[in-house]
């Protein structure tokens, strides 16, 4: 219905961009320039309050403990990390998390083909590809928004290094050689170590036109025997230029804190590449990406599966151009991924594979044009498109999860089709102007139209025929799909965001931004057309880590959120960069909040009978609302020749959320669906799951000449307010202790530290119900063995790490 118009429209975007294009396409404009050092400052501009970078710096200082990119953002203000596998941590921004996030990796905006967000977009790169990370709250520009109410995380990947031309032999022109930004800083820049080329000098062919930097590392993690080693190699002269980016890695299952119990179901193993060639000429630049990534195990401690082979291939073009009237900045992509799911040694029963099939591909065009120095407007036009296949095969042995099944009943004699060729696209269009009304006051005005449509063939059930001795089950997922068949299951939401933001600058050094935005979330293909009704089946459909069941409702809306956030950010002007403050309350109220509602099903883990109650839930549209505040500093102690420079730097959020219409059903006995129903009449406001408690960071910081320390504290506070609903635990404060120090020669570094000193048992907020523990415990020892190992995912013991790095 939608196709033709939404087709012309994009035609015509396109030729209109295209026309600006040649008509300023003769201006001669200055090179494009790509720095080799792929260093940011530290502090972002005043002018971004509502945004964050994670520079270059960070992550060379992150990356020898970190195997997870989601992990690098944990010292952002307001940002935190639900507990995945070893490298698919699912990202929150202010207690929002996952699809309601934006998360684009070099363009590309991947979608979680699995039932349990196995495969989120942050896993499929890794800390030793990545250029920068921005992270982007909800209230800001809808530029970097579209289909999201919770933020954005924007990942740009290592960009290609052009050479300078070569003044004469033996020189090179001014930006050839790369600098680090940690060497710069350094009171006394050290030496060379190692009998090599100072990094970005190393030049060959005709003229030395050739110039080649790179950097290869390793790194060894103690706790969960982590090994990896990872390399970035660039070729280019002065128009042309060839990156590789490449890692592997792999580690067994990391010890809990005090005893050292191991964390079952933590194991991974997993390896990137990614090739981009580039060209750049008098202000356009051309590159093209291509990547692959092989997972050939992960494991899920709060899932009841395991990744047992993800496998991807995606490809990136971009152009970026700069005119006289402004620039123009154009994107296609393509992405697939096949992903499997099943048991992993730690779950040790006969294994039953789940499969999905992903594609995700589209564009983007966006233009900035400065209309005069007090205006600056962006237009931009996107498409996203993504397919996918969810299915299980049927199993001629008889055999499910390990335990035989009578015939005809679970998993013969066909597949069960759970979503058969699903579509979703997504058609977005955006205007916002900018405008800076005195040297004190600015604002920016941004609107957004997103056109969501999707649909999904006919599901199958294992057994579509009705056996004399087919399970209770299996009646019930054959009426379920037939009634699900029945229906019209295309769907189509337009939505409308919109942003207004006032900033005011009384000075230099001082910003204060008030801000207002209406952003809109339309239901993933799962939330949706997921059939399955019976316990076991629904609870293979769960991204919460909490062990319930979910199934779809084809009558779910839009999500709405109204985000309001005030931000005061301080900096010292003198010059010598001494001091930054800066902090945020929010507010945030989403109609339409997609939560699961309890259905008065209930199921136990299979085959142990009378074991742990675990929920039936359906995804339902519900009011909610989140409040908090974050905020972040950092302060200079002392500063000489003599003894370095010492600062302190310290990161603070707090959010607290709630579901205003889903009653407590705490106080319902296990499986009286008539207590559940009647809670939901009682609107106390039960918690939002996953939410991040009260936390800090606090660090020193120390660093003369090549050499760099800091003492890390990170407190957490009691988790109490939880989701009852979901059956989420509680979890105690902790204190953790981290001790890192790293010498930088300039073609050479060397990283040493200790996570978690003291070794302290804790659990983690956000980790999870360990499933594995408790149905591994139920199985071998019985219904008491099961209930008494019931916990929250712990947290990784004391952890010794050592990383490596060598430039060129």
């Amino acid at each position: 219905m939608y196709r033709p118009a939404l087709l012309r429209g994009a035609s015509a975007c396109a030729l209109i961009l295209a026309s600006l294009a040649t008509a300023k396409a003769q201006v001669s404009l200055p090179q494009i320039v790509v720095g080799a050092a792929q260093g940011t400052p530290t502090t972002p501009p005043l002018d971004k309050a509502n945004e964050t970078v994670v520079t270059q710096k960070e992550i060379v200082e992150e990356k020898p403990p970190e195997t997870d990119t989601a992990k690098l953002l944990e010292h952002q203000p307001g940002v935190s990390v639900q507990t995945g596998g070893g490298v698919s941590g699912l990202p929150a921004i202010r207690g929002l998390a996952d699809d309601r996030l934006k998360i684009v990796v070099g363009g590309v905006q991947a979608t979680s083909s699995c039932a349990n967000h196995m495969n989120s977009p942050l896993s499929y790169t890794d800390p030793n590809t990545i250029g920068r990370v921005e992270v982007v709250t909800a209230v800001s520009s809808v530029s970097k928004g579209g289909d999201s109410i919770g933020g954005s995380i924007l990942v740009t990947p290592k960009s290609p290094v052009f050479a300078t031309p070569v003044i004469a032999p033996g020189v090179v022109g001014p930006g050839g050689a790369p600098v680090s930004p940690i060497l710069a800083a350094s009171p006394y820049p050290p030496v060379p170590y190692l009998p090599l080329p100072v990094p970005g000098t190393l030049r060959f062919g005709p003229n030395n036109e050739v110039l080649a930097t790179g950097t290869v590392s390793a790194f060894f993690r103690g706790n969960n025997n982590g090994v990896g080693v990872s390399a970035n190699i660039n070729m280019a002269n002065d128009h042309w230029s060839l990156l590789y980016n490449g890692s592997w890695q792999r580690a067994t299952n990391y010890h809990a804190g005090g005893n050292g119990d191991k964390v079952l179901s933590t194991s991974f193993m997993s390896e990137n590449h990614a090739v981009t060639l580039g060209y750049q000429n008098e202000g356009h630049l051309f590159t093209f990406r291509g990547a692959y990534q092989n997972i050939p195990y992960q494991g899920f401690p709060n899932q009841r599966m395991d990744m047992t082979r993800n496998r991807s291939y995606s490809l990136d073009a971009l152009y970026k151009g700069a005119f006289e009237w402004g620039t123009l900045e154009a994107r296609a992509y393509w992405h697939q991924v096949f992903h499997k799911m099943g048991f992993l040694e730690d779950r040790f029963w006969l294994n039953h594979p789940m499969i999905a099939l992903g594609r995700d591909f589209g564009y983007s065009v966006k233009a900035e044009i400065p209309y005069s120095d007090q205006d600056l407007f962006r237009i931009g036009n996107e498409f996203h498109g993504y397919r996918l296949q969810d299915y299980w095969p049927s199993d001629p042995t008889g055999f499910t999860q390990g335990f035989a099944t009578p015939p005809g009943s679970l998993s013969r004699p066909f597949a069960n089709v759970n979503i058969n060729g699903g579509q979703r696209n997504r058609f977005g269009t955006y205007a916002e102007w900018e405008r800076r009304w005195t040297t004190q006051w600015s604002s920016l005005i941004g609107v957004r139209n997103d056109i969501v449509w999707m649909d999904t063939g006919p599901g199958q059930s294992y057994t579509p025929f009705i056996f004399p001795n087919s399970p209770l089950i299996a009646r019930a997922n054959n009426l379920a799909v037939n009634i699900f068949n029945a229906q019209n299951r295309a769907r189509t939401d337009i939505n409308f965001d919109m942003t207004a933001l006032a900033r005011y600058e009384p000075e230099p050094g001082s910003l204060y931004e008030f801000g207002y935005s209406r952003k809109t979330r339309s239901p993933n293909l799962y939330e949706r057309y997921t059939w399955p009704v019976a316990g076991p089946f629904t609870a293979m459909f769960n991204w919460f880590g909490d062990g319930n069941g979910y199934t779809g409702n084809l009558n779910l809306k839009p999500e709405v959120a109204h985000n309001v956030a005030f931000t005061g950010a301080w900096r010292d002007m003198s010059g010598a960069n001494d001091w930054e403050a800066r902090i945020s309350p929010f507010y945030t109220y989403v109609e339409n909040y997609i939560d699961g509602a309890r259905t008065g099903g209930t199921f136990n883990t299979f085959p142990v009978a009378n074991s742990y109650i675990f929920q039936i839930m359906q995804f339902r549209n519900f009011n909610a609302e989140l409040y908090g505040v974050d905020g972040s500093g950092r302060v200079k102690l002392h500063e000489s020749p003599e003894y370095g420079r010492l600062q302190a730097v310290g990161v603070v959020s707090f959010v607290y959320g709630r579901n205003l219409d889903i009653g407590n059903p705490q106080y319902c006995p296990p499986g009286n669906g008539l207590c559940s129903v009647a809670s939901f009449l009682i609107k106390k406001g039960d918690g939002l799951w996953n939410l991040m408690p009260a936390n800090a960071r606090i660090a020193l910081e120390h660093q003369i000449g090549g050499l760099s320390m800091a003492a890390e504290t990170q407190l957490v506070a009691p988790k109490d307010h939880v989701s009852a609903n979901k059956g989420e635990f509680t979890t105690p404060a902790y204190a953790l202790l981290n001790l890192r120090a790293a010498y930088d020669w300039s073609n050479m570094r060397i990283d040493l530290g200790v996570d978690n000193v003291t070794d302290a048992l804790y659990s983690l907020p956000l980790g999870g119900f360990d499933l594995t523990n408790y149905s591994r415990n139920a199985f071998l020892f019985g219904r008491n063995a099961g209930l008494a190992s019931v916990r929250q995912v712990p947290g990784m013991g004391r952890n010794f790490y050592a990383g490596l790095t060598v430039r060129f």
